[in-house]
């Protein structure tokens, strides 16, 4: 039997991105009978002040993409027949999850450019104190999903620079994948999703900082249209032609297990992924690539630290509980070699050094 995440999975059936198309959504929905939308509670009023919402039912969450809250929401559901996310990432994966509990069709309509979840078909599983669970991958391709650059331009920038961090992930993890499993005679579909990933590094690295002084200027710019679709759709189709080559690997392993650790629950996902990239470049031996980003990590204010991540007290204590749940069988490190607890910790404690001397 094929593991999930073995199968590749194209993006959403359909794909809109235009200045302005949320203020259409109610068109988008005509066909169905009993619509619910999904969304959060800044989310929500964020999406009513720039458009109008179609009269249909709400459900408002305010927390995790947990098992919890999926049952919750699937019974408030009821006879729903499509299910309209809006909001950042953890309110599209829930959005999808219940979709996918239901067996109907789940439209997608971002409030943040933080991650690829508008247009992914998986959700990533958390229990209710923000613990990483597993990640879940669904029988369907996302019906619809709605990217409104004009929205997108007024969401808080602390979210975009999550995004950006979280999809320069996609080169820095699939490639070590590729390279390791010392496979020569890869797809073409695993060749695309390196290119892909490839070409986000190049947009991000080049563009992001234009991106973000569009959004400082409110004018959208071909640079904020670049980075926005690097980091909404394009980021999609890594894992989703790559498969378990374009899956997450070590930055995503280092994330959740920061996500044990209380000080970094009010850290944003990608901020948490950009230090896990650091971490698994000095695991990969490539500390010169560390050196070389951090400039771009300091233009942006990523972390590149723990006290990045709120953790300033309790760093020895924090630091082995990371690398105990980076290191597992299951986590997605040893898909690039076989790391031990003590090397993970060695990278976090090389990272802290670098900092101070620079």
């Amino acid at each position: 039997m094929v593991n999930p995440d073995e199968i590749l999975r194209s993006g959403p059936n359909q794909y809109i991105c235009e200045e302005g198309i949320l203020k259409d959504l109610s068109t988008f929905i005509e066909s169905f009978q009993s619509p619910l939308i999904v969304t959060g509670y800044k989310s929500y009023e964020a999406f009513r002040n720039y458009a109008s919402l179609p009269q249909t039912k709400v459900y408002q969450h305010d927390g995790y993409c947990s098992d919890e809250a999926i049952d919750t929401i699937t019974a408030f559901a009821g006879e729903s027949d499509v299910i309209i996310g809006i909001g950042g990432g953890v309110i599209l994966d829930t959005a999808k999850s219940v979709a996918d509990h239901m067996g109907v069709e789940v439209t997608t309509v971002p409030t943040v450019a933080g991650t690829c979840a508008a247009a992914t078909p998986l959700s990533v599983m958390y229990d209710d104190t923000g613990a990483f669970v597993r990640v879940d991958y669904h029988n369907r391709t996302i019906h619809l999903a709605l990217v409104d650059p004009a929205f997108l331009l007024t969401s808080p920038i602390e979210y975009v620079k999550s995004g950006i961090s979280d999809s320069l992930a996609k080169w820095y993890e699939a490639e070590p994948i590729i390279r390791n499993d010392q496979n020569e005679d890869l797809s073409i579909m695993v060749k695309v999703a390196l290119d892909h990933a490839s070409y986000i590094k190049e947009i991000l690295l080049h563009e992001s900082r234009a991106a973000i002084e569009s959004m400082e200027s409110n004018t959208i710019t071909s640079s904020f249209k670049n980075v926005i679709e690097a980091i909404i759709p394009l980021s999609g189709t890594v894992g989703g032609y790559g498969g378990k080559y374009g899956r997450t690997a070590g930055a995503h392993a280092i994330h959740n297990g920061l996500s044990f650790i209380d000080e970094t629950h009010s850290v944003l996902h990608g901020h948490k992924v950009a230090y896990g990239i650091l971490v698994q470049l000095v695991l990969e031996g490539k500390t010169e690539e560390v050196k070389n980003l951090l400039p771009f990590y300091q233009d942006l204010g990523f972390p590149a630290s723990l006290e990045g991540l709120n953790i300033v007290e309790n760093k020895n204590k924090a630091m082995p509980i990371v690398a105990a749940h980076a290191v597992k069988p299951d986590e997605t490190l040893r898909l690039i070699s076989s790391f031990t607890k003590d090397d993970v910790v060695e990278a976090m404690e090389y990272l802290e050094r670098v900092l101070v001397e620079r």
